[in-house]
């Protein structure tokens, strides 16, 4: 499955442009996972996947996204109010912040509901340690923030990962 989503993630990379992929990312939990049209019990297996149903990435209404706890969204449960969500889709990124985090029933159907505002919904079984089945589902949503922002380039890239590597290293010095 991990084989799988890293041909997708090398495939969006050398056609993000031109593609129609979508891919997550989330700073806080280190998400960076390309995203599947469509959520069956196949597609959660290869990655989160957007519910076909729901709105699209960037648009009004509610953009729902699924992953299974134990695999994609596995830290899915460390997202707090104020992280950042971005969801890139071709040559245009989109900013959400989330806004919410609650645990629903399965049957809980509210949670794919259509909204006037952009918001993103992201759903995986919880309690997310629990060994075998789930039995409730945790909820995070999120806010479109801004107006649809270009990826960031090779070069911003770069320098994040270099501010990255030097907040790791001093983290790891002595004190």
């Amino acid at each position: 499955m991990y084989a799988q989503q890293k041909i997708l993630l090398r495939r969006w990379s050398e056609h993000a442009a031109a593609s129609s992929l979508t891919k997550i990312s989330i700073p806080r939990i280190q998400l960076e996972d390309v995203v599947l049209e469509g959520a069956s019990s196949h597609s959660l297996l290869l990655g989160p996947a957007h519910l076909a149903e729901t709105a699209e990435p960037g648009a009004s209404g509610n953009v729902v996204i699924a992953g299974h706890r134990d695999t994609f969204f596995r830290h899915v449960h460390s997202l707090r109010y104020g992280d950042d969500i971005y969801i890139v889709r071709g040559s245009t990124r989109f900013h959400y912040v989330v806004r919410s985090r609650r645990i629903v029933e399965p049957t809980n159907l509210s949670v794919l509901r259509q909204t006037n505002d952009g918001e993103l919904t992201l759903i995986t079984c919880y309690p997310t340690h629990a060994i075998g089945p789930a039995p409730q589902r945790l909820i995070v949503v999120a806010k479109l923030l801004s107006e649809p922002l270009s990826p960031p380039t090779l070069a911003e890239n770069v320098r994040i990962g270099a501010h990255l590597g030097h907040l790791l290293w001093k983290s790891d010095a002595p004190h």
